[in-house]
This record gives C-alpha cells, structure tokens and sequence, in this order.
C-alpha cells in the first residue's frame, strides 16, 4: 500500500479519506434533520460560510508553522476553487433538497436511498476515468462491482420505488463525480487547505442569493436547525472536505472513490443509532461486500502505485 521500502509505514492518505467518508456519512442524518426546519439554499449557506470561518485560523497557523500552505500561484488557486466550489454548490445543493423532497414524503428509509444514490459516483468515477485517458486495472473494476451490490444490498429494500428524491440524487452523484475529478486534478497543484475554504466560499456565494429571495428563512427556524448546520459545517465542511483534499494528493480517483463510499456505510450506522432505523442481515451483507472490495484493491499488486500515486 505504499511505496517500494516503506512496507511497515502506515500511510496517513488512504486514513484520510476514511476519516471524509465516516463524516460525510453522520452527515446524511443531520442534513435530515436539519431540512425539518430550513430550506436547501439556507442550511447550505449557513455551513458553507461557516466552515470558511473555521479554515481561516487553521490556514493562517500552518503558514506560520509551515511555508508549504503559502505556495502556489493565487491566480491558479481562485480557478482551483471556483471550479471545485461551483461543483460542491451543485452537488450538495441537489443532495439537500433530495434529502427534503424525503422529508415531506414521509419516506421511511430516505436516509438509506440518499447514502446509497449519492455513493454511485463509485461507478461514475472510473467510466469518467476512461474518459480522461486513465485506465483503472481489473481488480479495481471487479472492487466496482462489488462495492455496487454491496451498497445496493445496504440501502435498497425490497420495495424500492423511484422518487422525485432518487432522481435529485443520481443527479447529485454526477456532479460529485466531476467534483472528486477536479480535486484530484487541483489538489497536487495548490495548497489543500487554502482550496478547502476557497471552495466553501464559492458554494455559500452561489447559494446566497436563493436563500435570500427564495426561502427569506426566519431565525426562529434557523435556530432550530442551528445544531445539525454546526455539524455539518465543522465535521463535514471544516473536516471531511479537507481530509478529501489531503487525502486525494496521493490516492488514485476510483479509489479514492471506493474508500469515500463508505460514507453509505456510516449515513446507515448512524440513521440506526439517532434515528432508531433497523440494520436487516440483507444490509449487514451489503457492508461486509463494500469492506470486501475495499480489501480487494488495497492488496498490493505486482505493479506498486495501484493507492498511492507517485
């Protein structure tokens, strides 16, 4: 898993995106929470300006620590982040309202659905790949395939009917796929963090104006969904995109995006935990599948380089 004589050395990229994928996943619950309370364009302003604001001191100390975080073109690094930024407004603003349009259905397992939908940039990732004139070997198509039926198992029941909700979603899962490609271009050229919150920016400004002249939401409302946009902005904005930018420096794309869908994994633990949803022995497959074909294409190969770009 790492490079050739750093056989014993644990590599802290590949952890990272772990770390993304478990935030991203307790996300999905209070993201759901939250949409009880405000519209799409107000919870996905408020996080995005908050988790800049929770950057900011963190960028300002590793340059005092560290020149590394200063480096980099300004000019490359505003294209960096409008082009990341503008792929999160799209991506997350689809996801929440999805997640809302399963609020005001009643639907019992669109926690479940959301995690799963979203996670299929799984499979988008390597044909966008393809495209992009990077070929991902076998194992990591056979790791595809498992890792599909896994979250299939894990998140679909048996009576699935498409929504308005599913088709937010898969929407959702395209422009995820475009944003986990942009990182994986910008984050080896600029400073991960400085990109993080730039990218933030860009997703609150976009947002701004929808939560200004089409939702005009009530602080009484916004204070009820005060505690679920706080975890979002701090653990998921603030951490899990950062720890994706970190991570995606080293880490070829389709497996940074087979790790990242463990998300689908933590957003069902955690509905299960906080709100009380079931894990069945058919969704207990489905997790034990995904971890299967996490292991598959975490053995290393003949070839090194198979996680860790050099």
């Amino acid at each position: 898993m790492t490079e050739t004589g750093k056989k014993h050395k644990i590599n802290a990229y590949p952890l990272a995106l772990f770390g993304a994928a478990f935030f991203w996943g307790t996300t999905f619950v209070a993201q759901n929470l939250g949409a009880g309370h405000v519209g799409t364009f107000t919870f996905l302003t408020l996080r995005s300006f908050i988790g800049t604001l929770i950057l900011l001191p963190v960028i300002l100390l590793f340059r005092v620590l560290s020149k590394k975080e200063g480096k980099g073109r300004p000019g490359f690094l505003l294209v960096a982040g409008a082009a990341c930024g503008v792929c999160l407004f799209l991506g997350s603003a689809l996801q929440q309202y999805g997640i809302v349009l399963y609020v005001r259905d009643a639907d019992s397992c669109g926690t479940a659905k959301a995690s799963f939908i979203t996670a299929l940039y799984v499979v988008l990732v390597p044909l966008l790949s393809v495209f992009l004139k990077k070929r991902p070997g076998k194992r990591i198509w056979i790791a595809v395939v498992c890792c599909v039926i896994g979250l299939y198992l894990l998140c679909i029941s048996e009576t699935l009917r498409f929504t308005r909700g599913d088709l937010y979603m898969f929407f959702c899962a395209l422009v995820f796929s475009v944003q986990i490609m942009c990182v994986d271009y910008f984050s080896p050229l600029v400073p991960g963090l400085s990109l993080s919150a730039l990218e933030f920016f860009v997703c609150g400004l976009l947002s701004l104006p929808g939560m200004l002249f089409f939702e005009k939401p009530v602080l009484p409302d916004i204070r009820a969904a005060m505690p679920a946009i706080l975890y979002t902005a701090v653990f998921s904005n603030g951490i899990a995109y950062t720890l994706q930018i970190v991570g995606q420096k080293r880490v070829q794309p389709t497996l940074a995006s087979l790790i990242m869908c463990l998300e689908s994994v933590f957003g069902v633990a955690a509905g299960w935990i906080i709100l009380h949803e079931s894990l069945s022995l058919r969704q207990l497959a489905g997790c034990g599948l995904i971890l299967s074909a996490l292991i598959i294409v975490s053995i290393p190969g003949k070839k090194r380089g198979v996680i860790i770009r050099r």
